[in-house]
């Protein structure tokens, strides 16, 4: 992975201000259509800005545990409620039903699967520390062990960073058939919570696999999507390395007319 490619897969989903304004008053106004206009116009902050409300929740049952303040019924339920309706808007405009699934976990947790969410957390955060430590042995087993506890809890998202930091861990220690599991998982999982740009960047990571393991077969189809991918996102430099890397994988199958046409449409794309 580049240092380019590492930097994007650490930084944590961040919602933008004005989107999660936009948002509540579209909510306040029970504006589906105009709602998904504004996922639809930015796909890749649905998830932050529902998820934004869900942790403002989980931060209120969590204060009110440990003595801060009293939970207030009405401040959970307006968070949750904004959330479920954000998120459902999101499954019909953005075909995105993992996000609705998602949120109607959280919402559902007990306060016993919230103490369970915060151990996933501790879990992940020690495999990230493991990985700048360069412990990548003891980083697959906390990602692992993250990635289970995320998907038990129905936690998408949390499920597909812990699969990124196994997948760094794996293809550190050279297990590139894991490591590619891993980045398959992963870029499926941004793909469906429309993460376009983690989505990419572990397809980089997939094809680097793939190109290790001479799976060249496979390593054009999740070229050809991830170009799809990238042409949809508007990320023509990315579109361009994927069309590129298509055409290295078909020469590896001898197909010449297939890889000319792919460094063909490459080179349109860069001009």
């Amino acid at each position: 992975m580049t240092p380019l490619l590492l930097l994007v897969l650490a930084l944590p989903l961040q919602p933008d201000s004005a989107v999660s304004a936009r948002f509540r008053a579209l909510f306040e106004k029970n504006d589906r259509e105009g709602c998904a206009a504004l996922w639809r116009e930015k796909p890749a902050l649905a998830l932050a800005t529902i998820e934004e409300d869900l942790d403002q929740a989980f931060a209120i049952r969590a204060g009110a545990k440990e003595g801060a303040k009293e939970i207030d019924p009405a401040e959970v339920g307006l968070h949750e409620k904004r959330a479920a309706w954000g998120a459902a808007v999101a499954r019909d405009a953005l075909a995105a039903p993992l996000i609705a699934d998602l949120a109607a976990a959280r919402i559902g947790w007990t306060s016993r699967e919230r103490g369970f969410y915060d151990d996933e957390r501790g879990v992940y955060a020690k495999a990230k520390q493991w990985l700048e430590k360069g412990e990548n042995k003891f980083a697959i087993e906390a990602s692992q062990e993250a990635v289970n506890r995320a998907l038990a809890l129905g936690d998408w998202h949390g499920a597909a960073t812990a699969y990124e930091s196994c997948a760094i861990g794996h293809q550190a220690m050279s297990n590139f058939d894991d490591a590619l599991v891993s980045w398959t998982q992963a870029s499926l999982l941004n793909r469906e919570l429309r993460l376009a740009e983690r989505e990419i960047a572990c397809s980089k990571g997939a094809l680097d696999m793939c190109f290790a393991t001479e799976r060249p077969a496979r390593g054009r189809e999740i070229a050809d999507q991830a170009a799809a991918a990238a042409r949809a996102a508007g990320d023509k430099k990315a579109e361009v390395d994927f069309l590129t890397r298509r055409a290295g994988f078909e020469e590896k199958l001898g197909l010449a007319a297939e890889a000319a046409a792919s460094r063909k449409e490459a080179a349109k794309q860069e001009k």
